[in-house]
Parts: structure tokens; sequence; C-alpha cells
């Protein structure tokens, strides 16, 4: 079975093109159905959801919710209970980490499936052959290289649970519809019997595979990760191309299987032996597979120091920037190949409203055909697994159309904000603030993280900050850009309510060692992704410790 990736693609674009052109009937048309069909639900019983035959009745009767408002009745349905808060069934539970790091687990209806089925993955592949509209399509669509791996896991009933971007693979392959042979690593790489950490295996079989077209991530810094851990162990990997051999510190059943799947290839180990150590940089993604066509993954401005060393080791090669979702659903899809932090929001995923932020907060939240251009929204969505005017936290602006439909940015989380004087500094403003650090001190920040300092008796900021080279008088360089990003940071600055912030540079790989220490706690690597406010005091004993002396 070979997937029809032109044929799916092209369905699902053009749904949701259709969707685009018409997005206030079809939101209105996606509110009422559902709440039709969960009327006899109990939280449809209690909200009298028979009696709703309008969106404003529904704003006027319905109180916006966070996942505490839904803890006890998802702990329900994990026991097995039905009928709460939608008709159907969940058949996966999302599991998603909150502020301070407890699970959530959100239940998704094969209803959610279908959406993201068709939004995140069908008309991903939509866009990418019109991208390349002039090619033939099995040079578009070869081998891909999924960087992510999804094991299989279950709750105690058996249904299925694991992160959002490994739900599709699994609900396809429970249904006898997922083709491993569109992948260069075999099914069992790619569903696992638990998650461990296989970047080697997989590495192998990449290197391997000359006709791959399409590198899938989740996030950008994974995609670089990679493609760093290749570059940094070129010559092992080859040798072991070569001779057939295992040079990585791996477990023995995965060197068994290794020698058993690839036998020695002295041949391709020559072929990329012609790279030679000048040329392994720029472009080196294109240099191993001549073929490619894509990368996919999430970055943009929130990962602008991985997304420019993608930018570098690709050289052309265009990017998708995959999707803006969360466990809770699907929203936004990128706009075109190449166009980062441009994410069209999807009509028929959910039903979205919008609370200002600059405006008053009292009054009825926006729907999606008043929203303005230029302005920021705090996101509430009502999705198809039974989440209703849920405060999802997301802060976007809205950037353009896309037909009727709204382009948002990202800017960051309602819950993640630096607050000690009332200056609300938010993951956009850090990001500026870092951008413009690297540009003023001339050096790269490969990562950085921020906390509150109470250490003293006046509060300030302390960052942690992996540098190519720690520049001199960092701290004041950095203070003025801060105080650029954040006119309120620089108000509170000048009341001296707020000390002058702190920088503390961290030792080369330390936001690695941090990715690898949550591997071996069974975080999924798929889903990894750089943090950038230590809320919690174990991630703050963890950067302090690597903290580097100058």
């Amino acid at each position: 079975m070979k997937t029809d990736y032109g044929r799916l693609g092209s369905e699902s674009l053009k749904r949701l093109e259709a969707s685009a052109r018409n997005v206030e009937a079809v939101q209105t048309k996606f509110l009422l159905n559902w709440l039709n069909e969960n009327r006899d639900t109990e939280f449809g019983r209690r909200y009298g959801f028979a009696q709703m035959d309008s969106v404003r009745e529904y704003q006027k009767k319905v109180p916006l919710s966070t996942y505490e408002d839904y803890a006890r009745a998802v702990d329900r349905m994990i026991d097995g209970e039905k009928n709460i808060l939608t008709a159907r069934d969940a058949v996966y539970f999302c599991i998603s980490s909150g502020t301070v790091g407890d699970e959530k687990y959100i239940p998704l209806t094969e209803y959610d499936l279908e959406a993201h089925y068709t939004f995140m993955y069908g008309a991903v592949f939509g866009q990418v052959r019109e991208h390349y509209r002039d090619l033939d399509e099995a040079d578009v669509f070869g081998k891909i290289f999924q960087i992510g791996e999804f094991a299989k896991t279950y709750m105690p009933d058996g249904k299925m649970n694991g992160i959002r971007s490994s739900c599709v693979y699994q609900w396809l392959d429970r249904n006898g519809e997922f083709d491993a042979s569109d992948y260069c690593v075999p099914k069992e790489i790619l569903f696992p019997e638990t998650l461990e950490d296989q970047l080697y295996v997989k590495v192998r079989f990449a290197l391997e595979e000359r006709g791959l077209t399409a590198i899938h991530g989740v996030f950008i810094n994974r995609i670089a990760g990679v493609i760093e851990y290749i570059l940094r162990n070129w010559e092992a990997l080859l040798n072991d191309m070569e001779y057939g051999t295992v040079s990585a510190d791996i477990p023995e059943k995965q060197k068994k299987y290794l020698a058993d799947k690839l036998p020695p290839n002295p041949e391709r180990a020559r072929e990329l032996r012609g790279i030679s150590c000048e040329e392994r940089h720029k472009g080196i993604i294109r240099k191993i597979w001549k073929n490619i066509k894509y990368i996919l993954a999430i970055g943009g401005d929130s990962f602008f120091y991985y997304t420019e060393k993608v930018r570098g080791y690709a050289d052309g090669v265009p990017v998708h920037y995959f999707v803006f979702a969360a466990s809770e659903g699907v929203f936004g899809l990128a706009e075109n190949m190449d166009s980062a932090d441009r994410y069209m929001l999807l009509p028929e995923s959910v039903f979205f409203e919008f609370i200002p932020v600059n405006g008053d907060h009292d009054h009825t939240p926006l729907l999606i055909g008043e929203v303005k251009a230029g302005e920021k929204y705090e996101l509430v969505v009502t999705n198809r697994s039974g989440l209703y005017r849920y405060r999802l936290g997301d802060v976007v602006k809205v950037v353009g159309m896309h037909e009727m439909a709204p382009v948002v940015k990202f800017c960051y989380r309602r819950s993640q904000v630096i607050n000690i004087a009332g200056e609300k500094s938010n993951q956009q403003q850090f990001d500026m603030a870092i951008k413009r650090f690297m540009e003023l001190a001339r050096t790269e920040v490969r990562g950085y993280c921020v906390c509150e300092d109470f250490s003293e008796i006046a509060p300030g900021y302390l960052f942690y900050m992996e540098c190519e080279e720690a520049p001199r008088d960092a701290d004041a360089i950095f203070e003025e850009c801060m105080c650029a990003a954040n006119p309120e940071y620089r108000s509170c600055r000048n009341m001296r309510e707020i000390r002058p912030l702190q920088i503390r540079f961290l030792r080369e790989g330390s936001f690695r060692r941090y990715e690898q220490r949550l591997a071996e706690r069974g975080k999924p690597m798929a889903q990894s992704k750089m943090p950038h406010f230590l809320n919690t005091e174990e991630k703050k004993r963890f950067f302090a410790a690597q903290t580097k002396l100058l």
C-alpha cells in the first residue's frame, strides 16, 4: 500500500481553501452541529445545548474554561464513563505537560483525529505538491526521514495515548492505513516498544537512503540537532556504514538489529566521503540527499537560532513551517511553503473566539470575522473532543488574511511572562532582545532561559545563555536590548523597581544535555523544544549547575 500523497494533498487543500472562503458560515455550522450532537451529554444538559440556536447564545450561557474545569471529567472518562463531554468516545488520550510540569490528559475523539489527518497531515502534502507543480509526482514524494519516534503506549483500558504529534500515526496504523514503506526507517523503529533514544539507528538508515525527498520533524531545533549529530560523528558514521559496524554506545538489541538490517555499504560511504570537510556545513542536507525537496518543522522567531542554522544546512531547500497546534487541537497551517510565523486558521478544525489583549476583557470575545489585522488576541477554542470555550493561553497577532481566514503569528503563552513590577515581559519581547543582543555583541546565542531573581533586596531578571563566546559588558548590552524590547521594563528600571539584569553563561552543549536528560526520563524527543522560562525548581537547579566560570 503506497499512500497517494498527491490525491490526499489535493483533496485536503481544496477542502481547506473552500472553508477559508466562507469562514463565518463554516464556523457557525461547525459549532451548532457540535452542540446538537452533544445536547444529551452530561455537559450538554448542564448548559442547555438543546435550546441553543446561535453562537451568541452559546457565548452567553457557557462560561470560559481552563483545564482544571475538565480534570475531574477526564478522570472519569479514563475510568470508563461515557457521555460526559461528548457523545463520541475518546480513542486517544493526549499527554501534555502543564505549566509547572504536571501531566494533563486531553481526550481525543475520532472526529478530532479526522481533522488532524486532513489539515495537519493531508493539506501539508497538498501545499508541497503546489510548490512543485511543474515536477512529476514521483520526484516530489519519495522516502521521508521522520525524526520523531512514536512508541505505542496505552491507557489501562487499552486506549491509545501519547503526544499529539504521534496520534495520527498510531490511529492510522491501528486502522491498517499506515504505510511504513514511505519512510526511510522500518516500522519497528518508527513505533518502538518503548520511547528511547534511537537517533544513531535512525541516522544510519537515513544516510543509506539516496532517494530521500523530505525530512519531517515537529520543532526545528530537533532538525538542527540531528544534522549537527551527523556532522559531529561524520567519520564514525561512515566507517560504520562501510564496514557494517556499530561504534555508538547503544543497547545490544539495537546493535544486533542494525547488523541484520544494514550490511556493509562501502559504495555509499565512498560517495559521502566525497563531501570534503570544507563543504560539510553550508548546504550539507542537499549534498547528502540530492533529491531532497522540503523540510517540515515548526520554526520562525521563537526558534530563530535554530531556524537560521537549518536554513544554512538546507541552502535553498524550502522549509514548510508545519502547523500551529497544541494537545488541545490543530489551529493553523503554515500559509505557504517557506512562510515562517504565518499560520492560516482552520475554520473546520475548532471553533475560535478571540479575547483582545489590549481591550476590555469583560466584553464578549470576538468571533473569527471580527478580528483586525495588527491586533493581538488570546485564543479561546471549542474543539472536537469536548473542550468548550477553552482558554488556550496562546496569544497571537493577526498578520494578514488567506481568503477570509485570519493568518496569525504566535506571540507568547499568557502564563509564561516575567512580571515582577507590572512590566509583563513575554517571550516575544525576550526573542526581540536576544536578536538585537546578537547583533550588538557580535555573538550567537544558541539558547536562553530566564527566571525571576529575588536573591537581593530589589528583584531582577536572571538569564542563562549558551553563546558562541561570552561578550564583554554583556549585561549592559543586553539591558539596553531589553529596555528597547519592552518599554514597561524600561520604565520599571528607571523607577528602580527592578535592578539591572544578570547573565550567567552556560557551558557548551547545556541545552543538548537538558534534552538528553528529558529523553532519559521518557519524554518524547519529537516533542522537545527549547525551555525559555525556568518555572520549576528542578529547571533552575539544572541550568545553575551548567554555568561556566569566566
